[in-house]
């Protein structure tokens, strides 16, 4: 019986590198040819009466989340967050505008729906000067700035809040590249032009 030894295997390594060694009939591998094959991650015939071919156990891989699934699962995060921030907002309401509040609270329910079968309501809007039913669903700019100026005002700590939700729904829709929020944006600027400016829409045209 003829043995392979590890200088055997160098030898035929430098003259033409490989990446698996099938023993010669009848030849077994010596202790350092075998931790040769096993050192270079080659792989090869163990026991020529088995068959069986040994390949060196890879490194084990840590299974990872795609991003594309990491992504979708923050995404779900933000919006059970903001939800939240609707809901505290509309508590905050309820001392001094309970209309107010129940409207807040609808926009919440609106973006649980989000991503859903139709509820029936998420059609619905207020139309006025500003907004219709053509351009209800796309993304329109504020109808003015809040400033320092509408923070003081008589319906200050209202405008805020809802322009803090506002701000809050227009940025995760810009992450999460969704123009199903729009409707919210909007009605949240509408809501904010009666709190200022009462019945009349403060949309530029």
């Amino acid at each position: 019986m003829k043995f392979i030894t590890e200088d055997d295997l160098r030898i035929l390594f430098r003259r033409e590198p490989f990446t698996s060694y099938d023993l010669p009939k009848g030849a077994r591998l010596t202790p350092g040819g075998r931790q040769f094959l096993v050192d270079k991650k080659i792989s090869f015939f163990d026991d020529p009466m088995s068959g069986k071919r040994r390949t060196p156990k890879p490194e084990e891989k840590k299974e990872e989340t795609p991003k594309q699934e990491m992504s979708s699962q923050l995404l779900l995060l933000k919006r059970k967050t903001l939800q939240a921030q609707f809901l505290e907002a509309g508590l905050s309401l309820m001392e001094r505008d309970v209309l107010l509040a129940e409207q807040v609270f609808d926009l919440e329910r609106r973006l649980s729906f989000l991503g859903k079968e139709s509820t029936g309501k998420e059609n619905e809007f207020q139309s006025c000067t500003g907004f219709d039913q053509d351009n209800f669903h796309k993304p329109l700019e504020d109808c003015f700035e809040i400033t320092g100026f509408h923070a003081q005002s008589e319906k200050g700590r209202e405008i805020v809040l809802l322009h803090r939700l506002r701000c809050s729904v227009r940025e995760l829709a810009a992450e999460a590249g969704d123009e199903s929020f729009n409707p919210v944006i909007n009605r949240l600027s509408q809501m904010i032009c009666l709190a200022y400016g009462g019945k009349a829409c403060q949309k530029k045209k």
